[in-house]
């Protein structure tokens, strides 16, 4: 019998000390050590299910200055449903770390990477409001209708005095009208990029040109327009106005957008929206005549479907890569910079 009640108090102490200690694990937290191809959206999933939790981890923290592309070796402390970044010098005589890896921190951080965007080749486009185009084209040396790359052809500008050997210019020719997706009321039109031109020779008011890389058939009549290249590499940056739009148009006619897809927005320099800033892509949450009945009008939070980093801006609109997506997004929904 003293045996016996040895052994179970023996039990008890055991089974105390072990909620001891899992009570101690509980409080300090779990340590997850970042490997290559993680970004805090994953991870804000991963870890207390919330993919729309990490721009308060991306806040509190400045030096991570791309939420989406993290260093392999750093740490991340899930505690209390939430994440933090785990300081050098907690890890030098701080905290302990309690799941150690077996992954070597390096000693100093790979530089940067940068958001990569994969063209289609097709260029962006962007939709005209008040600006002016700078020429036109007008005929070719050998009176082809269809036009390629390394075709010569002769081009009218507005100011020949402003012109240069050497000077590049985007073709591009008008598209649809886009209109308000609420007013309807015109916003401006869709200018299809077809590629760009070299000036190679001025001979009077005629400038000679060389046609560089061709997106889309290039025919007489294309107007002329900033060249502004393709960009494949964009820097996230913080926004600095919180400013609120709408997406009204995309690159490709389809009627649901998602990752990598190319779309506009009616936000632009004038409202203080710069390459790289990042904007969440939201909705309306639609709630039933049957609980409306039951518990009286109220309001929801926008349903979150996504996230977008601009990547040029004109005065009163910009185009945009969708580099992460919940849900189905259309034309309509609302899009909000983020700045914190």
């Amino acid at each position: 019998m003293t045996r016996t009640l040895i052994r179970w108090l023996s039990l008890l102490i055991l089974i105390l000390i072990l909620s001891g200690a899992g009570s101690a694990i509980a409080a300090e937290g779990q340590i997850y050590t970042i490997k290559k191809g993680d970004t805090l959206w994953d991870l804000s999933k991963k870890f207390i299910d919330d993919p729309y939790y990490w721009p308060n981890i991306w806040s509190k923290n400045p030096e991570i200055t791309n939420p989406h592309l993290i260093f392999p070796g750093q740490k991340i402390r899930v505690l209390d449903g939430r994440l933090e970044i785990v300081p050098a010098y907690a890890e030098a005589g701080g905290r302990p770390a309690l799941m150690e890896s077996t992954e070597q921190t390096p000693a100093t951080p790979p530089a940067e990477e940068l958001i990569t965007i994969k063209s289609t080749g097709s260029g962006d486009g962007f939709i005209l409001t008040d600006e002016q185009p700078l020429g036109l084209l007008v005929d070719s040396v050998d009176n082809r209708v269809l036009l390629t790359r390394d075709d010569v052809v002769f081009v009218k500008m507005n100011d020949i005095s402003t012109v240069k050997v050497g000077d590049t210019y985007g073709l591009f020719e008008r598209g649809e009208v886009i209109k308000h997706p609420q007013t309807k009321k015109p916003l401006g039109t869709m200018m299809n990029n077809l590629g760009f031109l070299q000036v190679i020779e001025l001979e009077g008011e005629t400038v000679v040109a060389k046609i560089g890389e061709v997106y889309r058939e290039i025919t007489r009549g294309a107007e002329l327009f900033e060249y502004i290249p393709q960009r494949k590499e964009i820097t996230l940056q913080r926004g600095t106005i919180d400013q609120q739009g709408l997406v009204v148009a995309a690159r490709d006619e389809k009627g649901t957008f998602s990752t990598n897809d190319i779309i506009f927005v009616n936000l632009g320099s004038d409202h203080g929206l710069k390459s790289g800033n990042l904007f969440y892509i939201a909705r309306p949450r639609q709630v039933s005549d049957e609980i409306i009945k039951q518990a009286g009008n109220f309001e929801l939070p926008d349903a979150v479907l996504g996230a977008a980093i601009t990547i040029e801006t004109k005065a009163q609109t910009a185009s945009a890569i969708i580099i992460k997506s919940v849900d189905a997004a259309f034309i309509g929904d609302k899009v909000s910079v983020v700045t914190n």
